[in-house]
């Protein structure tokens, strides 16, 4: 297990420097890697992550995997990058969600629930792409830009859209 001061000293050298490190600062991308390896769950070294990302305990990161710049990490569940991922600036991952009441019935009295997200190995995510809880992205997938992708993703097919719909398979 990881020494508790250790993770916090590398969790606020973290927040109050290496996450604002400019990307043309050499070595800014494998301080932030070191950083992830040490404040997450499961990081494989070498990895790509891109200035203002903010890095969930429970993020989990196959090696070669990249996060665009400014992408956010939101919930309680756990988020799974597989291997060589390829992603653009300003992604959006939502691992928490509401159940909305019938008619007549409170918000309040519904706790929220939490689900896991999994992109496999060898995707590749447009910018601005939103992700949300529960979802799986396949093997060799790729999401266009803006897209919402609200159920799981077959692998090696393209996918675009509010929400993420099949476009084509990816063909040799």
């Amino acid at each position: 297990m990881k020494n508790r001061l250790c993770v916090w000293g590398v969790r606020c050298f973290y927040k109050l420097i290496a996450q604002r490190l400019h990307w043309r600062l050499p070595g800014a991308r494998t301080i932030r890697g070191w950083c992830a390896h040490t404040i997450c769950a499961d990081v494989q070294l070498p990895v790509t992550i891109n200035a203002r990302v903010g890095l969930p305990r429970s993020l989990r990161m196959g090696s070669y995997a990249g996060i665009g710049q400014g992408t956010q990490f939101l919930g309680l569940g756990c988020v799974s990058l597989g291997a060589h991922l390829t992603m653009g600036p300003d992604c959006l991952f939502i691992t928490g969600d509401h159940p909305v009441p019938r008619s007549g019935g409170n918000f309040r009295d519904h706790a929220p629930v939490h689900a896991d997200i999994v992109v496999e190995e060898d995707v590749f995510l447009g910018a601005r792409v939103t992700v949300l809880p529960g979802v799986t992205i396949g093997r060799g997938a790729a999401v266009g830009a803006g897209s919402v992708v609200t159920k799981d993703v077959p692998a090696e097919v393209v996918v675009a859209g509010n929400p993420a719909r099949v476009i084509r398979a990816r063909t040799k």
